[in-house]
């Protein structure tokens, strides 16, 4: 499988939106990796994760290959917050803005998700062009001949926020963003079933920062890496890559790549493809 870091930001991007930290300054000025956009990721051009304000700039940025956006039947919402769910371009589907007629993607989330399609759908008449389907944890789906199964994540309260692990031929990957330190029910799941991960691709929202109750920082990153090794989850073949980087975490790339290659782990920029 090849994973595609679409991009690697948390919401307000870097630079952020309206900030003139050191963080985003330096990114103005040096611009290439220190750029990042809403986090969006791609596996194999076909599994979608996440629908950003970001991603028509992804679309061009991609060169229409790797990301073929009008292709896309299958996108992964992890929860409705504005950086993950943008729900605003998806009324461009409908016929008027589209020809020929485009065929039905199909998203899956969470209620909250769900509901707010439906309010769109009542005041843009999206249907038929997008289809809801529920994304109960611990439930494998079948989309395009990946499996993808739900965890639920440790983040927002007031959702039953999602984070992703896909199979594919043999291979698997785990996509887990906007999560702090996952619940016990995930670590007793990944046990029970005896799944080990090619790729774990994990928050990095306050880098320097512990969190683990809403993000992760790398000292987070590195108590999941163990706990994951402890059960079989993850090996010393295992490739780990921290990814949705806030500028609040107080390193720039390079800085953030030198510690990340200290501690064991690749550091994620916009446009970075992983094949596993």
């Amino acid at each position: 499988m090849k994973l595609l870091y679409l991009g690697t930001a948390a919401a307000e991007g870097i630079p952020g939106v309206f900030c003139s930290c050191s963080i985003c300054r330096t990114a103005r000025e040096k611009k290439g990796k220190d750029i990042r956009t809403r986090s969006q990721a791609l596996v194999d051009g076909k599994i979608l994760f996440d629908f950003p304000p970001d991603t028509y700039a992804h679309y061009i940025a991609s060169g229409f290959t790797d990301f073929d956006l009008p292709a896309i039947r299958r996108l992964f919402i992890t929860h409705s917050h504005q950086d993950h769910f943008y729900l605003q371009d998806l009324h461009l589907r409908k016929p008027i803005f589209t020809h020929p007629p485009i065929e039905i993607l199909h998203i899956y989330g969470n209620q909250r998700v769900e509901q707010k399609l439906l309010n769109l759908q009542e005041k843009e008449q999206v249907i038929p062009y997008c289809e809801f389907h529920y994304a109960k944890p611990f439930e494998p789906i079948d989309a395009e001949g990946y499996r993808i199964t739900p965890f639920p994540a440790l983040h927002d309260q007031q959702e039953e926020c999602l984070f992703y692990a896909v199979e594919h031929e043999g291979k698997s990957l785990l996509y887990a963003h906007d999560t702090g330190v996952f619940p016990d029910s995930v670590w007793d799941y990944i046990a029970k079933i005896n799944q080990r991960f090619d790729l774990v691709s994990l928050d990095c929202t306050t880098i320097m920062d512990k969190d683990g109750g809403n993000h992760m920082g790398i000292s987070d990153d590195i108590d999941v890496r163990e706990r994951l090794v402890s059960i079989g989850g993850a090996d010393k073949k295992t490739i780990f890559v921290l990814n949705h980087f806030s500028h609040n975490g107080r390193l720039n790339h390079d800085e953030l790549c030198r510690i990340a290659v200290k501690e064991g782990f690749t550091a994620a920029y916009d446009g970075m493809t992983i094949e596993v």
